[in-house]
């Protein structure tokens, strides 16, 4: 309170926002934030998110500064003990990545509100964000700045494991940077009138009339509500790469999820045995370490990390794995991810039938044009 009775916070003295201020009063005051307050906050905190840069400070996107203190808040609890780190993992993360999700989901534009959620219903955009990809793009950075000042340092990782490493996450990143670089529609638009298009559309079947795109697709060519534009043969939208997976980059994507995950899973296993006590396994002709003991797991800052990142890894490599999967199942079947789910929907739909050819479809799926 100043001398003339009005109220103030400490927060004013660092930022002249009025809707973090009121919204701190209705918290400290136990009253609830309506919708407009929540708005405003982050509209203000989108705003006043600035970092110093030469010619003036530059704002930081609300979703990057997101993924960012997800990623470093994940990293410092995993780094106390292993129940605190298996509750981070498999809780704490995957409850802020589906709260997340949720609160992008319900941006979605549309006229009536109550449409959110429903299925098969025209008109509904689906809203597009940068988190799901900086995410990503934030923890593979993290977990490559642990390993080369955490777990190197420890000098137990040889000079060829290293090599193989970093084959493995460089053809990882390659390839996956080739699916947002080489990410298209997949065929050539028809230039023609507007009254021609529509006889001959109609008259050739091979090309239809897209309402959404108002435009001329091919006939195996979809519309994608969240890139909103239609793709030749299109596989599913990656929220991941914030990109759409179609008969263009198809291919790279694949590769890029082997490549990953063997990268991750190699990683991981390089961690881990560095950190923890190994022990030798005899498999076969050869001899492999694998993790044994690890009394000492938590016992300085460096040996703490390299654990957390490891166990980040494995995370990393459960969601890689499972979408490898999808698409190798999907590739057997010789169908596309969202022709799967529609099937998988459906009752007496889908059959482990469609496996029987599958090294034909594997064939056409590696060697088509």
């Amino acid at each position: 309170m100043n001398e003339d009775g009005e109220r103030s916070h400490v927060l004013l003295a660092f930022c002249n926002c009025d809707a973090i201020d009121e919204a701190f009063e209705r918290l400290f005051t136990l009253q609830s934030l309506e919708r407009g307050n929540v708005k405003k906050v982050i509209d203000t905190l989108s705003d006043r998110l600035r970092i110093p840069w030469c010619g003036g400070a530059k704002k930081v996107p609300l979703d990057l500064s997101g993924a960012v203190l997800c990623v470093i808040i994940t990293v410092f609890l995993g780094c106390f003990s292993w129940t605190l780190t298996v509750v981070t993992y498999v809780v704490i993360l995957p409850a802020m990545l589906y709260s997340v999700h949720r609160c992008i989901r319900k941006k979605v534009t549309h006229e009536n509100p109550t449409t959110y959620g429903a299925k098969g219903i025209r008109g509904v955009k689906y809203p597009r964000s940068r988190f799901y990809f900086a995410w990503v793009t934030v923890s593979l950075a993290s977990l490559l700045i642990i390993y080369y000042t955490q777990v190197i340092p420890h000098v137990k990782i040889s000079l060829y494991e290293n090599f193989i490493f970093m084959v493995f996450t460089c053809l990882s990143c390659t390839c996956l940077y080739l699916v947002r670089a080489t990410s298209c529609a997949g065929f050539e638009p028809q230039n023609k009138g507007v009254d021609e298009e529509c006889e001959e559309v109609i008259e050739s079947g091979a090309w239809r009339f897209c309402g959404k795109c108002e435009t001329q697709v091919p006939r195996q060519a979809t519309h994608c509500r969240t890139c909103d534009t239609c793709y030749l043969l299109r596989d599913h939208h990656c929220i991941w790469l914030d990109t759409c997976i179609n008969c263009v980059n198809d291919r790279w994507f694949v590769i890029g999820l082997i490549c990953g995950l063997c990268a991750l899973c190699y990683g991981v296993h390089l961690s881990l045995t560095t950190v923890c006590h190994p022990q030798h396994l005899d498999v076969y002709f050869t001899t492999l370490l694998v993790p044994h003991r690890c009394p000492d797991a938590f016992a300085s800052l460096q040996s703490s990390l390299s654990v957390s990142g490891a166990c980040y890894g494995i995370l990393l490599a459960t969601f890689v794995a499972v979408a490898l999967v999808q698409q190798l199942v999907c590739v057997l079947s010789g169908v596309r991810l969202r022709e799967y789910r529609r099937r998988r929907e459906l009752p007496n739909q889908f059959s482990c039938c469609s496996f029987r050819n599958g090294f034909r479809n594997c064939f056409v799926f590696w060697w088509r044009r």
